[in-house]
């Protein structure tokens, strides 16, 4: 009895600590739509899962004490399977709440995490100090078992992470996944209440098992409907305080309708559209947009102004793009410059899918897609490009290292004589919101003689303290003059019509001094890239 009671309790804490890792990595997908993938999102909630561990041990040990029954410890099991099981029914009226009071980008994910993960947290910890009371054989071997119990519980954590993380949400929509867990631990639930012949309980959790079951192909994910108002207009903090995406704000917010939907290694990216355009949206931002029925038409203000590599290198005829997204960029540049070849280097292969599928990217040998990271990518090959084109800012945390100084100067090595580097950053060029673009202008300072920024204005009487896009252009060369480089874009014009209309871009290059006082130049062992772009 004992042994098959052990192996019993050892599956049930196998499967909790599974579920607790389990759920915190999906977690993260939970609130990344409405708060982002930030440095603070993730401390918030590996914060709130040990916190809650350390409270659950502490309260499963004292009860356990007092009721060390089999009965309690498939009681708690299918609490925690309760717990679980709502996370995916209250986590929209839980994240719209948060949202519209706004108490902070720290409090947001705090508090959100405390309520949605704290719970399940402090339920599940339980599990493996009443395991120990059960399965204890004597005082002598109580050491034993309590090491083996806990290690069993580590392994399943262990197990939960790997699965959560490398198969599971990428097969699974987030919602579906919490199903799953809530199923498998109502499941071992029933198994320890049915081996202890706990009729009544064993009906209970067994019903249990059935609902999430049940909820789980219910919340399998769904690329039809819309999107809800304060989750479609969740912007980051820069987002949020320009009134703007991305340079451009999409017609309507509320009721986007929902193409398609999945959530990928690295973001839960939806492609929406409303009567005139379709997104391309990562967790809370929106990255990529395309007119409808004019597939070449940017969307975004600011794409077009990569075409200004060929201003400053009219000869340049071999360019490298490190983001794709929908490619709004890089097959505008394909069709207005045939003369050039192109190669996009695009993190995520799912990315890259939508963007033939949902944004008419051209399938051709002119335009290529690799699928790798981007500083990987020139690690590996000593190729060497004109022009180097980077779009990989997020609005809340961005990929810091591509935006250090040890990558700029990589850039810098894999550039053909009179090349040049050309990035897109969101923020300000002055004020509370400018530190972390005034840290990259200061980088790229580091690396290039010749600093250069183009900011995306849009008639909407900007000034060096709106948040907007800003385009940095770094070269070896020395500055061209405004007026100089407006008369050889009308030249490059002649030769190639389809190219847009870019002087106004160019007269409104921002030639003033920018502060690089009381920010860091960015390096691999110090780029504190999510404080300097806090807004308090």
């Amino acid at each position: 009895m004992k042994v098959r009671r052990g192996a019993i309790v050892a599956v049930a804490v196998f499967v909790s600590g599974a579920a607790v890792l389990g759920m915190e990595i999906a977690a993260s997908r939970v609130m990344a739509p409405f708060f982002g993938n930030s440095l603070f999102v993730w401390g918030a909630l590996i914060g709130v899962v040990l916190a809650g561990l350390s409270i659950g041990y502490w309260a499963g040990g004292s009860l356990a004490d007092r009721w060390p029954r089999p009965g309690l410890l498939a009681a708690v099991m299918g609490l925690g399977a309760l717990f679980v099981l709502a996370i995916p029914i209250l986590d929209g009226p839980v994240l719209e709440a948060i949202v519209r009071w706004d108490p902070g980008p720290r409090l947001n994910p705090l508090l959100a995490a405390i309520v949605l993960f704290g719970p399940p947290s402090v339920v599940l910890a339980g599990v493996a100090p009443i395991a120990v009371r059960l399965w204890a054989i004597s005082l002598a071997t109580l050491g034993q078992t309590a090491g083996r119990l806990f290690a069993i519980s580590t392994a399943g954590s262990i197990a939960g992470t790997f699965a959560t993380a490398f198969w599971l949400i990428p097969e699974f929509g987030t919602d579906q996944l919490l199903g799953l867990a809530a199923a498998a631990l109502f499941a071992a639930a029933a198994l320890v209440a049915l081996s202890e012949r706990l009729v009544v309980l064993t009906a209970l959790v067994a019903a249990g098992t059935a609902l999430a079951g049940v909820a789980a192909v219910q919340l399998a994910p769904d690329t039809g409907g819309t999107i809800g108002a304060v989750q479609a207009r969740n912007w980051s903090p820069l987002y949020r305080r320009a009134g703007f995406v991305k340079g451009q704000e999409p017609a309507s917010t509320a009721g986007l309708r929902l193409l398609y939907a999945k959530d990928t290694r690295y973001h839960r990216l939806t492609v929406v559209e409303d009567s005139t355009e379709r997104y391309l949206r990562f967790d809370n931002t929106y990255q990529s947009g395309m007119v409808r029925g004019r597939p070449f038409a940017t969307a975004f203000a600011y794409a077009d102004i990569f075409h200004l590599f060929r201003a400053y290198n009219p000869t340049a005829k071999k360019v490298l793009f490190i983001g794709l997204g929908g490619g709004s960029s890089p097959k505008r540049i394909w069709r207005d410059f045939p003369d050039v070849q192109i190669e996009a280097v695009e993190l995520d292969p799912v990315v890259r899918d939508v963007a033939y599928r949902y944004f008419a990217l051209p399938r051709d040998p002119r335009l290529k897609v690799t699928v790798d990271d981007g500083r990987h990518f020139l690690d590996r090959h000593d190729e060497r490009w004109d022009a180097i084109l980077i779009d990989a800012f997020f609005a809340d945390a961005i990929p810091f290292h591509l935006f250090t100084n040890e990558f700029m100067e990589l850039v810098r090595s894999r550039l053909n004589p009179g090349g040049l580097v050309m990035t897109n950053a969101i923020g300000s060029i002055a004020g509370p919101s400018s530190r972390l673009f005034r840290s990259l202008y200061r980088t790229y300072r580091s690396a290039f003689p010749t600093v250069l920024v183009h900011p995306t204005n849009l008639g909407r009487d900007e000034s060096d303290t709106s948040i907007r896009n800003l385009i940095l252009v770094a070269t070896e060369s020395p500055a061209l003059s405004k007026p100089f480089l407006a008369e050889r874009w009308q030249e490059v014009r002649a030769r190639f019509p389809n190219a847009p209309d870019l002087r106004r871009r160019i007269l409104d290059r921002h030639d003033r001094a920018i502060s690089i006082t009381g920010v860091p130049t960015l390096t691999d062992q110090y780029a504190p890239t999510d404080a300097l772009l806090l807004i308090e």
